[in-house]
């Protein structure tokens, strides 16, 4: 949960937290961290299949540096804009680029390219064969998410919450959406969803919106939260966490608001919830999961909005995003742990020490395999360890 504040100034509030502490909503109450307790029963445990250095991690910053998988390969960037690409299973490299730009939100990979964004505002597309830039273009400011691409357009969204579009194959501009900020934002970005012929993002302002990709014309907006307090600090709304599709709804979460579900092809608010977090969200069993500021995992049903179960015991451990691993549930902390959790009712049932250094990128899964990027810049792979009979 390292995060600063950012207002129309470009203004910066000592708000960041520190790996061992994190602020409340008063600006001298420091929170500590929960003591985790022991395990009752490991019902789950994980075992290191690999890991490799890939360059500067995030440290004490804000960055969140997300590896990506598709098909055999795995694709990562450090902080310092060093780019690789390794085997899926074994963590072997299969080329590595250093591009000398410094790298706010990890990469993509998809359509045959890996794209990546630059705190200088550049998006870069490199070749996933070979790692050989294809193209750069620019956009009005620093990026802290990873572009996405459906191999026709390519979208990203910058911390002046400006939507830009390229032509994937050439990296030509074709458009771009600008929403009006609040004065004080939170300072990040998130990826935007791209599904058939739209593409859908969520701004500053509480709002979620969708654009036609082939011109940029507007197909819906809908208010997720409204700014409320007398403060600016009070009535900040940001919605941060990428979109998540699951059928034919679309689920936005938002700071110091609501988490809301949507009809996909009109905006239509079908419900939403008071539960504030500006990570991205993972779904499974019915549910959607969502970590907190406050360091609360809630289970969310999708159709209803009722909340199934919340979890509790790691307040204040400045939680990653969450992520469905089989049929559980995995989440990174500050201080390097990695815990499972029962999709079913939010219970401990795994632990994994991963590193020293926080966790703050969202774990990746591919099937029986999780990616975890550490803060000191180590990809770690993991897999469940299968329990023979009579084992202790």
């Amino acid at each position: 949960m390292a995060r600063l504040f950012r207002g129309s100034l470009t203004l910066l509030l000592a708000l960041s937290l520190s790996a061992c502490s994190i602020f409340s909503s008063k600006d001298d109450d420091i929170k500590t961290p929960k003591a985790l307790q022991p395990l009752v029963e490991e019902q789950v445990k994980l075992v290191k299949v690999w890991s490799r250095s890939v360059g500067k991690g995030a440290g004490s910053s804000f960055a969140s540096l997300k590896p990506a998988l598709n098909g055999d390969r795995v694709f990562v960037s450090g902080a310092d804009g060093e780019v690789s690409a390794l085997e899926r299973d074994t963590g072997k490299v299969i080329w590595r680029k250093s591009l000398d730009v410094v790298v706010g939100g990890g990469v993509s990979a998809d359509a045959g390219m890996v794209l990546l964004g630059t705190l200088d505002g550049e998006v870069i597309a490199l070749n996933q064969e070979s790692g050989d830039e294809l193209w750069r273009s620019r956009v009005s400011s620093e990026i802290l998410s990873a572009p996405v691409t459906d191999g026709v357009y390519v979208a990203v969204q910058s911390i002046d919450d400006h939507l830009s579009v390229f032509d994937a194959q050439s990296g030509d501009f074709l458009w771009r959406q600008d929403t009006l900020q609040p004065a004080l934002t939170l300072r990040g970005s998130a990826s935007p969803l791209l599904f058939t012929e739209a593409v859908f993002a969520g701004f500053a302002s509480g709002e979620a919106k969708a654009f036609r990709l082939q011109n940029g014309a507007p197909l819906w907006s809908a208010r997720i939260a409204m700014p409320s307090g007398r403060t600016e600090l009070e009535r900040m709304v940001d919605v941060r966490g990428t979109p998540l599709m699951v059928g034919e709804t679309i689920f936005f979460t938002s700071f110091q608001g609501n988490i809301a579900a949507l009809e996909l092809y009109t905006g239509r608010v079908r419900w939403s919830k008071q539960l504030s977090s500006y990570e991205s969200m993972a779904d499974g069993f019915g549910s959607v999961y969502v970590t907190s500021e406050e360091g609360y995992v809630t289970s969310v049903d999708q159709r209803s909005g009722a909340s199934s179960w919340r979890q509790t015991d790691f307040e204040f451990r400045q939680l990653s995003a969450p992520a469905t691993f089989s049929s559980y549930l995995v989440v990174g902390d500050g201080e390097g742990y990695l815990h499972v959790l029962s999709q079913v009712d939010g219970s401990q049932i795994g632990r994994f020490k991963v590193a020293s250094s926080a966790i703050k990128a969202q774990p990746q899964v591919d099937i029986d395999l999780i990616l975890v990027m550490t803060s000191d810049g180590e990809l770690v792979a993991l897999k469940e360890k299968i329990i023979e009979s009579g084992d202790s």
